[in-house]
Protein backbone atom coordinates (compact mmCIF):
# COMPACT_ATOMS: atom_id res chain seq x y z
CA UNK A 1 0.00 0.00 0.00
CA UNK A 2 3.15 2.47 0.82
CA UNK A 3 3.26 2.96 -3.30
CA UNK A 4 -0.04 3.29 -4.28
CA UNK A 5 -1.27 6.70 -5.22
CA UNK A 6 -4.16 6.89 -2.61
CA UNK A 7 -4.75 4.00 0.10
CA UNK A 8 -7.46 4.03 2.71
CA UNK A 9 -7.78 1.88 6.08
CA UNK A 10 -10.75 0.98 7.54
CA UNK A 11 -9.75 0.18 11.42
CA UNK A 12 -12.03 -1.29 14.40
CA UNK A 13 -11.23 1.12 17.12
CA UNK A 14 -12.44 -0.67 19.41
CA UNK A 15 -9.35 -3.34 19.03
CA UNK A 16 -6.68 -1.32 16.86
CA UNK A 17 -7.20 -3.97 14.24
CA UNK A 18 -7.43 -3.11 10.68
CA UNK A 19 -10.41 -4.81 8.86
CA UNK A 20 -10.67 -3.67 5.32
CA UNK A 21 -8.52 -1.34 2.96
CA UNK A 22 -9.13 -0.07 -0.83
CA UNK A 23 -6.47 1.40 -2.59
CA UNK A 24 -5.90 3.09 -6.09
CA UNK A 25 -2.95 3.94 -8.58
CA UNK A 26 -2.94 6.98 -10.76
CA UNK A 27 -1.08 9.41 -12.84
CA UNK A 28 -2.86 11.92 -10.73
CA UNK A 29 -4.37 13.65 -14.17
CA UNK A 30 -5.93 11.09 -16.33
CA UNK A 31 -6.93 8.01 -15.19
CA UNK A 32 -6.59 5.76 -11.93
CA UNK A 33 -7.27 2.29 -11.46
CA UNK A 34 -8.72 0.40 -7.88
CA UNK A 35 -6.71 -2.69 -7.98
CA UNK A 36 -7.80 -3.80 -4.19
CA UNK A 37 -10.42 -3.30 -1.87
CA UNK A 38 -10.59 -6.06 1.12
CA UNK A 39 -12.91 -6.59 3.83
CA UNK A 40 -12.07 -9.19 6.41
CA UNK A 41 -14.55 -11.65 6.42
CA UNK A 42 -15.73 -11.63 9.56
CA UNK A 43 -16.79 -7.25 8.73
CA UNK A 44 -18.46 -7.99 5.49
CA UNK A 45 -22.37 -7.39 5.48
CA UNK A 46 -21.46 -3.77 7.63
CA UNK A 47 -21.19 -1.81 4.98
CA UNK A 48 -17.50 -1.00 5.45
CA UNK A 49 -16.90 -2.30 1.86
CA UNK A 50 -19.14 0.78 0.32
CA UNK A 51 -17.89 3.10 2.73
CA UNK A 52 -14.39 2.37 1.59
CA UNK A 53 -15.27 2.69 -1.99
CA UNK A 54 -17.20 5.73 -2.03
CA UNK A 55 -14.52 7.33 0.15
CA UNK A 56 -11.92 6.57 -2.95
CA UNK A 57 -14.35 7.79 -5.39
CA UNK A 58 -14.40 11.03 -3.59
CA UNK A 59 -10.84 11.33 -3.78
CA UNK A 60 -10.38 10.38 -7.00
CA UNK A 61 -13.51 12.62 -8.55
CA UNK A 62 -10.90 14.83 -10.08
CA UNK A 63 -9.72 12.26 -12.46
CA UNK A 64 -11.16 11.57 -15.79
CA UNK A 65 -11.17 7.63 -15.96
CA UNK A 66 -11.31 5.38 -12.89
CA UNK A 67 -11.02 1.60 -13.45
CA UNK A 68 -11.85 -1.43 -11.70
CA UNK A 69 -11.83 -5.02 -13.30
CA UNK A 70 -13.88 -7.64 -10.86
CA UNK A 71 -15.41 -11.14 -11.01
CA UNK A 72 -18.57 -11.06 -12.96
CA UNK A 73 -20.92 -12.15 -9.58
CA UNK A 74 -19.44 -8.32 -8.38
CA UNK A 75 -20.57 -6.48 -11.33
CA UNK A 76 -23.88 -5.64 -9.24
CA UNK A 77 -22.17 -4.15 -6.33
CA UNK A 78 -19.99 -1.77 -7.92
CA UNK A 79 -22.78 -0.52 -10.60
CA UNK A 80 -24.06 0.55 -6.97
CA UNK A 81 -21.66 3.32 -6.81
CA UNK A 82 -22.61 4.23 -10.55
CA UNK A 83 -19.76 2.46 -12.33
CA UNK A 84 -20.27 1.08 -16.25
CA UNK A 85 -19.45 -2.67 -16.62
CA UNK A 86 -17.04 -3.07 -19.95
CA UNK A 87 -14.41 -5.01 -21.04
CA UNK A 88 -10.80 -5.49 -19.78
CA UNK A 89 -8.35 -8.10 -20.54
CA UNK A 90 -6.69 -9.73 -18.17
CA UNK A 91 -3.79 -12.20 -16.80
CA UNK A 92 -3.86 -13.88 -13.43
CA UNK A 93 -0.67 -15.55 -12.25
CA UNK A 94 -2.17 -17.16 -9.02
CA UNK A 95 0.59 -18.43 -8.12
CA UNK A 96 2.15 -15.06 -7.20
CA UNK A 97 -1.04 -14.39 -5.34
CA UNK A 98 0.66 -13.83 -2.14
CA UNK A 99 2.93 -11.04 -3.62
CA UNK A 100 5.95 -12.87 -2.85
CA UNK A 101 8.69 -13.12 -5.37
CA UNK A 102 8.32 -16.89 -6.85
CA UNK A 103 11.81 -18.18 -8.79
CA UNK A 104 11.15 -20.43 -11.04
CA UNK A 105 13.77 -22.53 -13.15
CA UNK A 106 13.71 -23.04 -16.98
Amino acid sequence: MHNSYKAIVAIDETNDRVVGFITAISDGVISAYIPLLEVRPDYQQQGIGETLVKMMLQELSDIYMIDLSCDDDLVPYYERFAMTKGNSMIIRNYERQSGRNINKTI
